[in-house]
């Protein structure tokens, strides 16, 4: 087009120059003759104003050479020269050879052209071509000498650009092509087979010198199933303009990728952004492969079809397109992202990544990164960094020095160094440092309504490994488990929480220290140690198994089995013992074995049943089916329904 511009900028002066030139040789070298001779009447229309006609050729025809090469060649059917230094041409055809090989042909039915104010008029259907495809058509067109214009419908084919407008201005020192009036143009795909691009706008000027083209007012940009709206666009191309290498717009941006789709395609779902401006990223063939959607001063935002359907607001966008579909999704800056539907969910962060399966079309992943947040009508998650697994509807939080990810679900809290949990199916796994705060708020499971630990309080839970599944209301904590509430603790390999506080049950090293026993604030607790320990909610009772050692102050019961009985204040007020029962006080030596035992921690009294049941000390043994051991008096009583009791004295 730059070319043709040029054409038009030289042609029409030079062309009309030459006409009037040959005109004027031939009339001065048969003026001789002429003047002996009437001169024949011309008969061409009299211009307005009363111009009058001087001279008149027929059949004209003439061809420029510099250094023997052909430059131009013009024709016309008739030439006419008026008094006031306009001429008039008819069926007129201009060529023009240039250097590179390329020619330019102008043609139109009638042309005016004034030698004193280079002003020209050409009329009755021009057309201006090149040999390089550039082709404008139109009724008519005015020339001041430096400007080409008109007000009536232009056709044109630029590069790879042809449409309409309903006017022209073309600036022709500047090589500045304006349509405007309503423009329609359509640009040919540069790869065979793919689709064209569609253009609407009020006006849009072709900048040949910067290789640019800028459409304003009212843009539509349609091409295949996408959709752009906006104020301005520009797009800008290479050298010889085959290509294009950016496009950009500005105002009230509205693109719509995938609307309408041909029937049995996927494209992946609708999807909307909305923007102050935008600019594209251009592959080696000339394809779009990424829009960048800016909100400046507001935000931007972006609505992509479901299920579920989810909106994205953040500054800035960038949307990676591969095969016409989007790869890739990046958006910056005060992101945030809602997931609509039954369960609406929220995600916040300073910026995230969604990528789509090339396949499928669909989103796969989401990383985000900067001050993650979740939020649904249940839990809520913090985090730096995060992974969103969307088919499989799972979130993975990971730490960063100083911050390590927390999850609140229920009225239940959890920080760990790694936290992976999924909304829909009602799942939470923490690893490594884990920390859970349980309290019974929610449906979640909760530990502070146990016989152990009483609710009024949260219990606090450290352990190596947590797993959590809201349809069944389970927790389990594994890998050096500790639990607290106040001064009580719990420690253990593995600790299952059923509901809120319906069961709670611990394996592995069990140990527990309780200060929640006697009638008075104890300095110094109640140890026991097992291979398990359960306790159920509204049974005021712990039960512990598997080599049960229990320690008060400087007594110390062993057994198999063993269970701690609560009084209404939930503290121990008897302990209950069974198999392989012993009993050993260490400050005066005293040792009580048998079956069975009950011990009143009030009270300070142990009554152990055997077969028999044997007490010793340091002075003797007493054996029988009963021994009640008073540890305030420091006394054995021995008791047996046979009658049938032993005993062994030792003398000091």
């Amino acid at each position: 087009m730059q070319r043709a511009i040029r054409v038009l900028r030289v042609a029409l002066p030079v062309a009309f120059a030459a006409f009037l030139l040959l005109i004027a040789v031939s009339w001065n070298r048969a003026r001789g003759a002429r003047d002996r001779e009437p001169l024949p009447q011309i008969t061409s229309t009299q211009r307005p104003g009363g111009d009058v006609a001087q001279a008149e050729a027929i059949a004209f025809e003439d061809t420029q050479t510099i250094g023997g090469r052909v430059v131009s060649r013009v024709r016309a059917a008739r030439v006419v020269a008026f008094k006031s230094g306009w001429s008039t041409l008819e069926d007129v055809q201009l060529t023009l050879y240039r250097e590179s090989g390329l020619t330019y042909e102008l043609l139109c039915p009638q042309a005016q052209y004034n030698s004193e104010t280079k002003e020209a008029e050409a009329k009755g259907g021009v057309k201006v071509t090149s040999s390089d495809g550039v082709e404008i058509s139109t009724a008519e067109i005015d020339f001041d000498g430096n400007r080409l214009t008109n007000r009536i419908p232009v056709q044109f084919r630029i590069d790879r650009w042809q449409g309409r407008a309903g006017a022209l201005d073309m600036d022709v020192p500047g090589e500045t092509l304006r349509l405007f009036q309503n423009v329609t143009a359509t640009m040919t795909p540069a790869v065979p087979g793919q689709s064209p691009m569609n253009l609407e706008a009020v006006e849009g000027v072709f900048r040949r010198r910067d290789n640019d083209v800028t459409f304003t007012e009212n843009v539509k940009m349609n091409r295949a199933a996408d959709r752009l709206l906006a104020n301005r666009i520009v797009g800008r191309f290479t050298q010889d303009r085959r290509k294009m290498i950016g496009l950009e717009g500005w105002g009230d941006v509205d693109i719509i990728m995938a609307a309408n789709t041909l029937p049995g395609e996927d494209l992946g779902g609708r999807k909307q952004i909305f923007c102050d401006r935008f600019h594209s990223e251009v592959g080696p063939d000339g394809e779009i492969s990424a829009l960048n959607a800016v909100g400046d001063p507001s935000v931007a935002r972006a609505i992509l079809d479901g299920p579920p359907r989810r909106e994205i607001v953040a500054r800035t966008f960038r949307i990676a397109l591969a095969n016409r579909a989007v790869s890739e999704i990046k958006a910056e800056w005060e992101m945030v992202m809602k997931e609509l539907g039954p369960t609406p969910r929220q995600v916040s962060s300073d910026r995230v990544i969604v990528s789509f399966d090339p396949a499928q079309r669909r989103a796969t992943s989401a990383f985000f990164e900067g001050s993650f947040k979740y939020t649904d009508p249940k839990t809520t998650a913090t985090a730096v960094r995060a992974n969103y697994d969307i088919p499989a509807d799972r979130v993975l939080l990971t730490a960063t020095p100083g911050f390590d990810p927390t999850v609140v679900s229920d009225g239940q809290t959890i920080k760990a160094r790694q936290i992976e949990f999924s909304p829909r199916a009602g799942t939470a796994k923490a690893t490594g440092e884990v920390i859970a705060q349980l309290v019974s708020k929610g449906g979640g499971p909760s530990a502070d309504a146990t016989s152990l630990f009483p609710s009024g309080t949260p219990v606090f839970v450290n352990s190596d490994l947590l797993l959590m599944r809201q349809d069944t209301n389970v927790a389990v904590f594994s890998g050096n488990v500790k639990a607290w509430q106040q001064n009580n603790t719990l420690f253990a390999q593995e600790l299952q929480v059923q509901g809120a506080g319906q069961t709670l049950t611990a394996r592995g090293a069990v140990q527990t220290r309780l200060y929640n026993a006697g009638t008075e604030q104890r300095k110094t607790p109640v140890v026991s140690r097992s291979d398990q320990l359960v306790m159920k909610r509204n049974e005021n009772r712990v039960d512990l198994a598997g080599s049960v050692t229990i320690e008060d102050e400087a007594r110390t019961l062993t057994s198999e089995q063993a269970t701690l009985f609560l009084d209404a204040k939930r503290k121990i007020e008897r302990i209950e013992a069974e198999q392989k029962v012993t009993l050993v006080e260490k400050s005066t030596s005293r040792k009580v074995t048998g079956d069975k035992a009950t011990y009143f921690i009030n009270k300070k009294m142990a009554y152990l049943n055997g077969s028999p049941a044997t007490a010793t000390d340091p002075g003797g043994t007493v054996t029988g089916e009963q021994i009640v051991f008073d540890l305030n008096r420091n006394r054995f009583q021995v008791e047996s329904t046979s009658g049938q009791t032993s005993g062994t004295y030792k003398q000091q």
